[in-house]
């Protein structure tokens, strides 16, 4: 992989965001549609991790988030960023504060 710079690195806005919202996407196998309140501004989120994470388990969460990536579309709704995970032998793992943040919280 290549090596980026300190300088594009921050051009990429990485922040914490509430999961307020989430149901499974219809007609979909593995899509929820997730709803990330950012303190400032509420996202959209479709991301592919049905089979990890159910709708009910999702509410509360703090998740990072790229915010700032260009809108994507999946069966029809906009993806407005996406989660950060990991990804193992055991699934999908995703990334949150070790404790609350205040919603917005820039990751640096």
């Amino acid at each position: 992989m290549d090596k980026i710079s300190i300088d594009y690195f921050h051009n990429i806005d990485l922040r914490v965001g509430k999961v307020i919202e989430c149901e499974k996407v219809e007609k979909s196998r593995s899509l929820l549609k997730i709803i990330v309140d950012l303190g400032d501004e509420k996202k959209q989120i479709i991301s592919s991790i049905y089979e990890y994470y159910k709708p009910e388990e999702m509410i509360g969460k703090q998740l990072v988030i790229i915010n700032n990536l260009e809108p994507a579309k999946f069966m029809g709704l906009e993806s407005q960023g996406m989660l950060l995970a990991v990804e193992d032998d055991k699934g999908v793992s995703l990334l949150t504060p070790d404790r609350e943040v205040e919603r917005g919280s820039k990751v640096h």
